[in-house]
């Protein structure tokens, strides 16, 4: 009797499901999306509209197809944008999100149509340059590292990076994955000009594509629409990928490793999860520097969340040497190549980044130096108090793992704000990542990583005075950087090319520089003119010795190399001078007349 009143009871439930009346609702299991969800979807439409109507109208009469093209994906924004205010159900909003990457996408590609062609420059920066050079050298069987490439400016119509010596950084400096990636696709042998198509700056641009569709996987539903937002609807994020900065070769692979890194060896094996990341790391680090500072952090965090785990600092070193084993396994396997190619040159040539001495640039303190003060006599100091700082960095997430381990992605690059080259580039390029570890990994999760707590460190107030403490030693470094008075004494005037007029009006072609050294070693001047940020090298000493000799004094006249510079009518032009061997950065305001 009781199995009768079962089946027809299922019965009754299967018709009612299949004929439901108006009292049974149908969308009973529908949920509708929270109004956070639903805003950031909506932001990542607006964030597409940036810049497009200025790339509508730029191509309204040259090429109308990509006028077009920018066109509808206006109109495809506006109703997307409509859909996604009205969705009433999560699923739907979903769905939509995925329509807005996929425009996002075509966004991209437009961009990079409208950015390539033979009436465009290749690239406009050095690196993807420098990039390209290397892998026609590796083609033809010639060197990666250590070998000079001085035809890379004039083939590619870009700047190099100045170094203090004066000299510029002509020699690829890279790890050689964006050069294994560029090399197939790349002729070789001696040619007039490079192919006009960027290879390495497509392969940037891929990995962004890809890294986005990562976050999209792998992120919380209502958090994926900010993937669109930080890799898409960010300006410098096209400009940088379309000219091959080697950094987005790591965006992809270090997503990867940031998802879920907090599970890395739990339980005392890697298994297939873990052996993926550890390979995904490897990669990255063949790929940028960028990615070395962040490994040392991840490796750092995975061993103090696996000593909590265990309690045990054995079973926690095994499995995290294991998972740093893999990592440098693949890449060293990835460097193979340019190893048994280059052989001694190969570690000097990965580390030229970190060793090479290149012109003071940034948005940081070095600021005070370049353009507040009269220069700095200690101007390397700026970089070891950034180093200072990444190791009490370090410091304090060893100390403070739970508190710290969620930004694990950002740590390292705060200390890089004090370097003497402390550019955009160590920071907003990596936000993406930023996002991915805070949201893949559950916070409660790092509660049970192992903190070092010796016994005076179980005092509230040596714990109150540690951060002060950690930083002291950066801060120290950085006002001895800020407040060392340069050696040099410099005054200096400058003439325009036509007599009787003002050099304001016809630009500077000739500059005289009067230097006295107060020091006692000899420096060998490198000089600079600054209307902006961005110093002009395009000088050439055509009188004055080499170095100016301890308390000695000496004169330099200068010449412009092309046309000449204009200078800011209405602001300052400086004269600046930097020598390498000691690190030394000297500015005067330049004094304008006519010849």
């Amino acid at each position: 009797m009781r199995s009768a009143t079962v089946g027809l009871a299922m019965t009754t439930r299967a018709l009612t499901d299949r004929h439901p009346d108006r009292s049974t609702p149908v969308r009973s299991a529908a949920v509708s999306p929270t109004l956070a969800h639903r805003v950031l979807s909506l932001l990542a439409v607006v964030a597409l509209f940036q810049g497009l109507p200025t790339l509508l109208r730029n191509e309204a009469v040259s090429r109308v197809y990509l006028s077009v093209g920018f066109g509808l994906l206006y109109g495809a924004l506006l109703v997307l944008a409509l859909i996604v205010a009205v969705a009433r159900d999560d699923l739907p909003l979903r769905r939509l999100d995925v329509a807005v990457l996929v425009a996002a996408v075509a966004r991209l590609g437009l961009q990079t149509a409208e950015a390539t062609g033979t009436r465009v420059p290749t690239y406009h920066d050095d690196e993807a340059a420098l990039v390209t050079t290397a892998a026609r050298s590796l083609v033809a069987g010639g060197h990666v590292y250590g070998v000079h490439f001085t035809d890379t400016a004039r083939l590619f119509h870009v700047g190099m990076t100045p170094l203090m010596s004066g000299a510029t950084a002509d020699t690829f400096g890279y790890p050689p994955l964006s050069v294994l990636l560029t090399a197939p696709f790349t002729a070789h042998g001696p040619l007039p000009a490079p192919t006009w198509l960027p290879v390495t700056g497509l392969w940037c641009l891929g990995a962004l594509v890809v890294a986005a569709a990562l976050m999209f996987r792998l992120l919380p539903a209502a958090l994926r629409p900010a993937a669109t937002v930080l890799v898409f609807a960010t300006s410098w994020m096209f400009l940088y990928a379309r000219d091959g900065y080697p950094v987005f070769l790591t965006l992809p692979f270090l997503v990867v490793v940031l998802a879920g890194w907090s599970g890395i060896g739990a339980g005392g094996r890697l298994g297939r999860t873990g052996v993926v990341s550890a390979c995904c790391l490897g990669a990255a680090d063949a790929a940028h520097q960028l990615a070395w500072f962040l490994t040392v952090f991840l490796l750092v965090g995975v061993l103090l969340l696996r000593r909590g785990e265990f309690g045990r600092w054995r079973p926690a070193v095994t499995v995290a040497g294991r998972y740093a084993a893999v990592a440098a396994g693949v890449f060293l396997l990835l460097n193979l190549p340019t190893v048994v190619v280059d052989r001694r040159a190969w570690l000097p040539g990965v580390l030229t980044v970190l060793t090479q001495h290149a012109s003071p640039q940034g948005l940081g303190p070095v600021d005070i130096s370049l353009w507040l003060t009269s220069g700095s006599g200690a101007l390397g100091l700026y970089s070891a108090a950034a180093a200072a700082a990444l190791l009490a960095t370090l410091a304090a997430l060893v100390l403070w793992p739970a508190r710290l381990a969620p930004a694990l992605a950002l740590l390292p690059w705060p200390a890089f704000f004090l370097s003497a080259r402390s550019t955009e580039t160590y920071f907003v390029l990596l936000a993406p990542l930023w996002l991915v570890a805070l949201a893949c990994n559950e916070r409660a999760l790092f509660a049970v990583a192992w903190a070092w707590r010796p016994a005076p460190l179980r005092r509230r107030t040596v714990r109150l005075a540690l951060p002060p403490l950690l930083v002291a030693p950066a801060l120290a470094l950085l006002l001895t950087a800020v407040l060392t008075p340069s050696p040099l004494r410099l005054a200096a005037t400058a003439t325009g090319p036509q007599a009787g007029r003002p050099a304001r009006l016809t630009g500077l072609v000739r500059i005289t520089a009067s230097v006295r050294n107060t020091g006692g070693t000899p420096l060998r001047p490198a000089f600079a003119v600054s209307v902006s940020a961005w110093p002009d090298t395009g000088w050439r000493i055509v009188s004055g010795p080499a170095a100016v000799p301890p308390h000695g004094s000496a004169v330099y006249v200068l010449r412009r190399v092309g046309s000449p510079l204009a200078p800011d009518p209405a602001g300052t032009t400086l004269l600046t001078i930097l020598t390498d061997r000691p690190m030394t950065v000297t500015n005067a305001r330049l004094r304008l007349s006519p010849r």
